[in-house]
């Protein structure tokens, strides 16, 4: 499943295209973007914070308008979610082969000006509706990102923890035995 993700974000990112292929639409390259992102986050990629400085000029250069950019983050952040949890379901089985594969994407080789543009590395130039400071976006800090996975440990743990209470809990009808007995005959 993995490969799919960084199949399909490198084909996005490099707009590469086969000649008979139908053309992807801007919702499936920022859900791809966004699978890729939630690997690279969930194997704490190095590169993560680079990662989605490139990414968020993608995002927002690529959108014709406010509201499809809006629907484009929502399809980035529900891949990212996804492939996070996904890699969390397996217990982040392959993580060294994905941080490999991770950090030697192309998209690192892009330029991402002060400004919000960003040139790919074919020399394709991906300018933003409007121009921002791209230096101010993200400081990377790695000791919140620790705060950040383990608050997210703690509320699954706790949730579990619920969900083995709430099993324990018997469901009886204070009658039930009187209806048990009409069907034992």
């Amino acid at each position: 499943m993995e490969k799919i993700f960084f199949g399909a974000a490198l084909l996005c990112l490099l707009s590469i295209s086969a000649v008979n292929a139908k053309p992807i639409t801007y919702q499936e390259e920022m859900y791809a973007l966004g699978a890729v992102s939630g690997q690279g986050l969930a194997c704490k990629s190095p590169k993560y914070h680079q990662f989605e400085l490139l990414a968020r000029a993608i995002v927002i250069g690529k959108a014709p308008n406010a509201a499809v950019q809006e629907d484009g983050l929502r399809q980035y952040a529900n891949g990212k979610a996804s492939a996070f949890m996904e890699m969390e379901e397996t217990r982040f089985a392959g993580c060294a082969e994905i941080l490999r594969r991770f950090e030697n994407q192309p998209i690192f080789k892009s330029v991402l000006y002060s400004d919000g543009k960003l040139k790919l590395p074919d020399g394709t130039l991906i300018k933003p509706r409007q121009p921002y400071d791209a230096s101010k976006l993200y400081v990377k800090d790695r000791e919140a990102f620790i705060k950040m996975d383990a608050m997210y440990k703690n509320s699954v743990a706790e949730t579990q923890k619920t969900m083995q209470n709430a099993r324990k809990v018997p469901l009886k009808d204070a009658r039930y035995e009187s209806y048990s007995k009409q069907f034992s005959k």
